[in-house]
C-alpha cells in the first residue's frame, strides 16, 4: 500500500469518528437521518458553503472540523449521485 493511502486511510478515520461522535448523535443514522432529505446537489451546495467559509472562522480547530464535514457531504454526494444514475 502507498504512503498516500496511508494518509487516506488515517483521514478516513477522523471521518469516521467526526460521524460517529458528533454527526449521528446531533442528527440521526442512515437511513433515518435528515441527510437523506438531501440530494447530490444539496450536499454539493453544502461543501461550497464550507469551502466558502475556510480562513474565516475564528475558532480554534473549526477548519479542520469543516474539512471533517465537506469529506462527509462529498461521500453522500458521491453516493446519491449513484443512486439518481440507477434510477434512470
Amino acid at each position: 500500500m502507498s504512503k498516500r493511502s496511508d494518509l487516506w486511510d488515517a483521514f478516513a478515520r477522523s471521518v469516521r469518528d467526526h460521524i460517529n461522535d458528533y454527526t449521528v448523535p446531533q442528527y440521526g443514522d442512515y437511513p433515518d437521518d435528515l441527510l437523506e432529505e438531501f440530494s447530490a446537489e444539496n450536499c454539493v451546495r453544502a461543501i461550497e458553503k464550507y469551502v466558502r467559509r475556510y480562513g474565516k472562522n475564528s475558532r480554534p480547530g473549526q477548519a479542520q472540523l469543516d474539512m471533517l464535514k465537506i469529506a462527509h457531504y462529498a461521500s453522500e454526494a458521491y453516493r446519491k449521485m449513484g443512486e439518481e444514475n440507477d434510477k434512470t
